[in-house]
């Protein structure tokens, strides 16, 4: 197949760029018109913004699926940019896609489309609910829109819906997490018995695999995560032993982690520095949430393989060689 790809300088795109690369598939990738893409010898690059729908014409012409991976994620992300990256943006790689004659437009959304509710079962059924977040609140827009999209033009799309994502090449979450257990800063938000809500890189790409290869994908959403990973106190357990340190970390109210970093997010507003703590992380980890990921293993036959200690230990081994994990 020939497969365009956004947001494929990433973490997660250079990864399944090169899963698609080694399954025979050809690949094609968007970069920005001034962005320093190296590595990349082997791949056909295209210029342009999907904010700026004029440097798209013509780009996806002659390919057979969009994976659109490319939005306005993490800390301090305002309303305006994340609508004008993650809606706006979605909404001109679409409708470019199809008039380029794309039939097929894979689209990463996320799980915090559900509002981070934590009552019963999550499937890819319970409805969308906005809390005032920038990020889920334009992805949830973003879905709608693209829905719209799909009814209009008949292209087939696919909604992939992923928790936290980590493994090699990961420079954000398990960094930030190992610093702070060596630093011995880190605390377990409620009572540790939340489920880690994360999925392995590699189950990732394998994912994508599964849904460019079965049209049963067509039209459906998938929510995407590991659901035999264990909870928070096992987890800090294992990364401790593994840093050989007192794995006895201390836990912290949900309340009181909540407000917490309400206050740090209010302080970088002035120090311009980035908090050690945000609202949108404590909702991440200080919650249970049940994410069911039935439909997946019914439609693809599809389950994560990769576990936590499986995919962190190799990780914290390059961490402390100094190697980037």
């Amino acid at each position: 197949m020939n497969i365009f790809i956004t947001g494929a300088t990433g973490f997660v795109g250079r990864s399944i760029m090169k899963g698609l690369k080694a399954c025979g598939h050809n690949v094609a990738i968007l970069a920005l018109p001034n962005e320093k893409v190296t590595g990349l010898n082997d791949i056909e690059i295209h210029r342009g913004d999907i904010t700026k729908k004029e440097t798209l014409i013509g780009v996806m012409t002659g390919q057979d699926v969009v994976i659109h991976l490319a939005g306005a994620v993490g800390y301090g992300q305002e309303m305006d940019l994340c609508r004008k990256i993650n809606v706006d943006g979605t909404v001109n790689m679409a409708l470019e896609a199809h008039n380029c004659g794309v039939k097929r437009f894979i689209h990463m959304s996320s799980v915090a489309v559900y509002g981070r509710q934590n009552k019963g079962a999550i499937s890819e059924n319970t409805p969308f609910l906005k809390i005032g977040d920038p990020y889920g609140d334009t992805k949830i827009d973003a879905e709608v829109e693209l829905n719209s999209i799909e009814k209009r033009t008949k292209m087939n799309v696919t909604y992939v819906r992923p928790t936290v994502i980590f493994g090699p090449g990961d420079d954000k979450f398990l960094p930030k997490l190992l610093e702070n257990i060596q630093s011995g800063n880190a605390k377990i938000i409620g009572d540790g018995k939340n489920r880690v809500d994360l999925i392995h890189i590699d189950d990732v790409v394998r994912f994508f695999v599964a849904i460019l290869e079965n049209p049963k994908s067509y039209g459906q959403a998938y929510n995407l995560t590991n659901s035999e990973n264990g909870n928070w106190d096992q987890f800090l357990e294992t990364m401790g032993q593994e840093l050989k340190l007192n794995s006895n970390v201390g836990h912290i109210p949900y309340p009181v982690a909540y407000a917490v970093a309400g206050v740090m997010e209010l302080v970088s507003h002035f120090t311009k520095k980035a908090p050690k703590l945000t609202r949108y992380a404590v909702r991440v980890v200080g919650k249970h949430y049940n994410f069911r990921t039935d439909k997946a293993q019914k439609d693809l036959g599809f389950m994560a393989k990769i576990g936590i200690k499986e995919g962190i230990v190799p990780l914290i081994a390059k961490y402390q060689r100094g190697i980037q994990c």
